[in-house]
């Protein structure tokens, strides 16, 4: 999804953002009585309450997606795919390294942009087109944003040991599908900055297809998660995702070829002296 804050561009991906480019001075969702009725409700009760287990939603969707030990020993991911723009579609990388590195290189035109890179210390872009060919840090507020967002593992792996909380809030209809809704508060418990999201899983597939979350400027923002496919490993990932922002499509992103536990050398994300 793409967020505007100030000066600058996000793609969100998953649970996490990514900036995709800083351009400085930029402007820029009949009950019945009696015994029946009594039977009803504690059947209701015993159902509704099987339901609300945070750890069988997560159960369920850690096997159907490869397995909670596979994503545990993930360490490594290559996201290769295409970002259809206004402006004509282009390819971008994403390269991402536990415990906390990242760095997406997009191609426009021919030219290399690193929109955003973090080397678990520094935050650094790289845009030729706008800001000559030697390497920046960010803004102090963006830089703190990318870091924020630069967690490798899922949130919801050890989540209580990382400070979030999560609960179960209930069923809701996604586009005519069932789904359990899990809401994540990143951060509760720790002194990072919070943010609260709400995922919503396919009540048949256990696979995530939905995420909500509020803007900084109050609009409700949606992450749609879509066609799930088995990576170069054992895991499942969605290779579309499409964001909403008040109900306006704002981007989509389409994932060709994702490869994961590659060696991916720190150099690459290190902040070029």
């Amino acid at each position: 999804m793409i967020q505007d804050v100030t000066n600058y561009a996000w793609v969100c991906l998953g649970s996490g953002r990514l900036l995709l480019h800083y351009i400085p001075n930029m402007n820029i969702n009949v009950i019945k009585t009696g015994s029946i009725c009594l039977i009803w409700m504690l059947c209701l009760v015993v159902s509704v309450a099987h339901a609300q287990s945070v750890e069988e939603v997560l159960t369920h969707y850690y096997k159907n997606t490869g397995g909670l030990k596979a994503w545990k020993n993930l360490k490594t991911m290559i996201m290769q795919g295409v970002y259809p723009s206004p402006q004509g579609s282009f390819g971008f990388v994403i390269y991402k390294k536990a415990p906390d590195k990242i760095k997406l290189v997009v191609n426009i035109s021919g030219h290399e942009i690193i929109p955003q890179a973090y080397d678990g210390t520094t935050a650094w872009t790289l845009n030729p087109m706008i800001g000559g060919d030697a390497p920046r840090q960010l803004p102090e507020t963006v830089a703190r944003e990318v870091a924020a967002n630069a967690e490798f593992q899922d949130a919801f792996i050890n989540y209580q040991q990382k400070g979030h909380e999560v609960s179960y809030v209930g069923t809701a209809e996604v586009d005519s599908v069932k789904t359990y809704v899990l809401k994540l508060e990143k951060n509760k418990n720790n002194d990072k900055a919070d943010l609260t999201e709400f995922h919503y899983f396919d009540a048949a597939s256990y696979f995530p297809i939905l995420i909500k979350t509020t803007t900084p400027s109050g609009q409700e923002s949606l992450t749609y998660l879509a066609n799930y496919q088995k990576t170069d490993g054992r895991l499942i990932m969605p290779f579309a995702i499409e964001s909403k922002i008040a109900g306006q499509t704002v981007n989509k992103i389409i994932f060709k070829k994702i490869t994961l536990n590659k060696k991916i050398k720190d150099a690459v994300f290190a902040f070029p002296e």
